[in-house]
């Protein structure tokens, strides 16, 4: 892949390539690249705020535009600015009437949508939220950096009587998940206010004039109950300043994410509320190496890895789980799962099965190709982050303990994406000796109806600058396992789900998922109250919040 696709790629469903590595999502610009992988946070002793006011950070050096949104503090202040097509709980269910649209339906092959919109919502300049304006907020949704990945199968949306009609190119039962999105006003996408460049939203709270605070909007629904009406924007954009003004009680809400770069480190002392989310964690292979083109030894891997290790390194902030779904969906295959722990005898006895064996009485495991042949896997993962390096190492360790030898390369960011993309390592000081990758482990945010699609698919050339795939396997059955899924309504659904994880874990073997991440909010103890946070909006319900400033 050339240096261009490089490019692209990094900006893939927020940079969720760039989560492959375990690194953060948006690499940040200017002051911002002083945070690090953990900065110790001072003692909090106090929980109340130092200045009477409610405040969030802001930061200018990103956008405000929430279908480009990057970065954590300017996506708090989007959630309050803008209100969602719909909006998810913490497993991943459509919160009936919490959004812009009410209600859904889709005809017998998933394809062809309707929705309806609710009533009572207005622009913060006083004219309706329209059908228009959703066709026009999908629009900009499917070509923004945020959220395309999300939108492979979208054909298009066409507006009519107080309902919008949508067209799949693959039938989708799930599609209404992935449409909790920001609305803006249609035609309004490139205004420019105080705030910066700000479509106009529906939410709660619009900007003053300065563009340096929030003020309640007295056309939203939930006007009466909202807990503020004004919230104050300030600035800090470097890790130790925005942990002091948090500290301080100059800056009363965060977003915290535990197993990226920019984890701030937090002291405990705060109020702490973990969602779950769609960061999903993962080892894959090269399935063109000496043993990763094998089936038997990507099965015998599924039971290598210790997953609640993930857990104990992100201090509780991740949830282990041997399939790639969130554990708490409707239709997990806990039956499934629950065949699939930790067991490094179970895999030790598949790879001796499959002749995998120590031959040589030597005390390590040799592959018979012609004569007992070494081994040495090369696994490869991004350092920057210290809770995917740690699950290697802990892989390299019991490996080891029954006879396998794997080597981990523990790369940069931009070696790692080249590893990857080439399929080899450069091992030693000249260039010309390389090996070839083995094993990867990575991280991607899935979309909400944890479609594998861009994971898993094979890479063509039409599909190389959104593919994730980087196995190097040429299985259509996958792909077919995963449509069969989508097109699934209700009922058959956990069926399907279960057939494309069994094929997953006990016929290819192709993907070995260790598990999803939590994030946090955080705030100081005693001072919010309500909070009912989720992955597509922490700052969900936030009329109903209790805040105390006293």
């Amino acid at each position: 892949m050339k240096r261009n696709t490089k490019r692209i790629l990094a900006l893939l469903l927020a940079l969720c390539l760039a989560a492959l590595c375990g690194c953060g999502s948006d690499r940040p610009q200017g002051d911002e690249q002083q945070i690090s992988e953990s900065t110790q946070g001072k003692d909090i002793t106090r929980a109340a705020e130092a200045d009477a006011v409610f405040s969030l950070n802001s930061n200018s050096k990103y956008s405000k535009n929430p279908f480009i949104a990057t970065n954590h503090a300017n996506q708090l202040i989007c959630d309050l600015v803008y209100e969602n097509m719909i909006e998810l709980d913490d497993n991943f269910e459509v919160i009936k009437d919490a959004g812009v649209i009410t209600e859904w339906k889709c005809d017998d092959t998933g394809k062809n949508w309707e929705l309806t919109l609710g009533e009572g919502h207005v622009f913060h300049d006083g004219s309706p939220v329209t059908p228009r304006d959703i066709s026009y907020s999908i629009g900009f949704a499917i070509n923004s950096d945020r959220f395309h990945g999300r939108f492979a199968s979208y054909q298009g949306a066409s507006p009519g009587e107080g309902k919008v009609y949508v067209t799949l190119g693959i039938g989708d039962f799930q599609f209404i998940k992935l449409l909790n999105l920001p609305i803006i006003k249609a035609g309004t996408y490139g205004d420019t206010s105080a705030a910066g460049n700000t479509p106009m939203g529906s939410g709660p709270y619009t900007y003053n004039e300065e563009g340096d605070a929030l003020v309640a909007f007295e056309g939203y629904p939930g006007y009466d109950s909202l807990p503020l009406k004004t919230i104050y924007l300030k600035e800090y954009t470097s890790a130790d300043d925005v942990i002091s003004a948090f500290e301080d009680g100059y800056i009363d809400l965060v977003i915290n994410d535990p197993s990226s770069y920019t984890n701030l480190g937090y002291a405990s002392t705060n109020e702490i509320h973990t969602y779950a989310t769609t960061n999903l964690h993962f080892v894959a292979f090269n399935e063109t190496s000496m043993l990763g083109k094998y089936s038997y030894f990507r099965i015998a891997m599924q039971y290598a890895f210790d997953r609640d290790y993930l857990v104990e390194l992100l201090h509780g902030n991740a949830v282990s789980t041997p399939v790639p779904m969130y554990p708490t969906c409707s239709a997990y295959p806990t039956a499934l799962a629950n065949t699939l722990d930790y067991n490094l005898d179970t895999c030790r006895r598949i790879l001796e099965g499959s002749g995998i064996q120590d031959y040589d009485e030597d005390g390590m495991l040799e592959f018979m190709s012609g004569s007992p042949q070494e081994i040495d896997l090369h696994f490869i993962v991004c350092a920057d982050s210290s809770a995917k390096a740690g699950i290697a190492r802990r892989f390299q360790e019991d490996m080891l303990s029954i006879g396998l030898k794997v080597t981990v390369h523990e790369l940069p960011w931009d070696e790692y994406l080249t590893c990857l993309e080439e399929g080899k390592i450069q091992v030693g000081e000249s260039e010309e000796n390389t090996v070839p990758v083995d094993m990867y482990y990575g991280e991607v945010k899935l979309r909400n109806n944890f479609d594998l699609t861009e994971l898993l698919q094979p890479r063509t050339k039409d599909n190389e600058m959104t593919n994730l795939n980087f196995t190097g396997s040429t299985d259509t059955a996958i792909e077919n396992y995963i449509n069969t899924y989508l097109a699934s309504n209700d009922a058959v659904r956990p069926g399907t789900y279960y057939n494309l994880c069994e094929y997953l874990t006990g016929s290819s073997g192709s993907l070995i998922t260790i598990g999803f991440e939590k994030q946090q909010i955080i705030t100081h103890r005693g001072v919010c109250k309500g909070i009912d946070a989720n992955f597509g909006n922490p700052l969900f319900n936030f009329q109903n919040w209790e805040i105390y400033l006293d």
